[in-house]
């Protein structure tokens, strides 16, 4: 087991953990170690949620939070999401498919990369898709803009979802079975299909700029 700080180290303005134990440093956008005794061993991704406080307690109302004491309620990053510079460093692919900070959700990785841009989702809400040869649905709630990944298979069926919203919640219903799945947790909770759960993508929402630098030959949802 190893415990890890920040570097204050970049690649392509995005963070290098490292390791207390040997020093090693660590990618944290490419999930794996760099430099030192573990170069070039892989982390095991743990898929995570980018969404708003109110969101996550309505999903998990018995969270505990840590929050660090401060004397003022504003973000200290605040005027660095409304600027159009790319972080520290610049960026090092400029690609003008997209707004510079424009916030993507990318997923497919070195085996196929593909970023959905939180503009095209606010209108599509639910896309059917195949990335990096997965076949893949991706969920997008408005109000707390949250993008989220799936596998978009269960009991050995391929699935095609579409967003229903009914009782004052949003559901996701696959086409063939009529099932009902929770968008936050991927389960089946309703239909032939319940007790069945997607599998949650490793995905990332990052800025356009980062993702670009990362992966420059990414397709992007919606845009040709």
């Amino acid at each position: 087991m190893l415990e890890f700080g920040v570097s204050g180290k970049l690649i392509n303005n995005a963070l290098v953990m490292y390791d207390r134990e040997t020093r090693s440093l660590w990618s944290q956008f490419l999930s794996f170690s760099v430099q030192g005794e573990f170069e070039g061993t892989p982390l095991e991704p743990a898929p995570l949620i980018l969404t708003t406080w109110k969101e996550w307690t309505t999903q998990h109302p018995d969270t505990v939070a840590l929050r660090k004491p401060s004397s003022s309620s504003r973000d200290a990053y605040e005027g660095y999401y409304a600027s159009n510079d790319a972080g520290v460093i610049g960026e090092k692919v400029s690609d003008d498919r997209l707004p510079r900070k424009e916030l993507v959700l990318g997923l497919g990785f070195d085996d196929g990369p593909k970023a959905f841009p939180h503009s095209e989702l606010r209108d599509a809400r639910v896309v059917n898709d195949v990335v990096a040869g997965k076949k893949t649905v991706v969920f997008y709630q408005t109000e707390s803009e949250t993008a989220l990944a799936y596998g978009r298979e269960a009991d050995g069926q391929e699935l095609t979802f579409s967003l229903e919203t009914s009782d004052g919640r949003e559901w996701l219903v696959d086409e063939e079975t009529g099932s009902r799945w929770l968008p936050f947790t991927g389960q089946a909770v309703e239909g032939p299909l319940v007790g069945e759960s997607l599998e949650r993508l490793h995905a990332v929402n990052v800025f356009w700029f980062a993702w670009t630098d990362f992966y420059p030959d990414t397709d992007v949802f919606g845009i040709s």
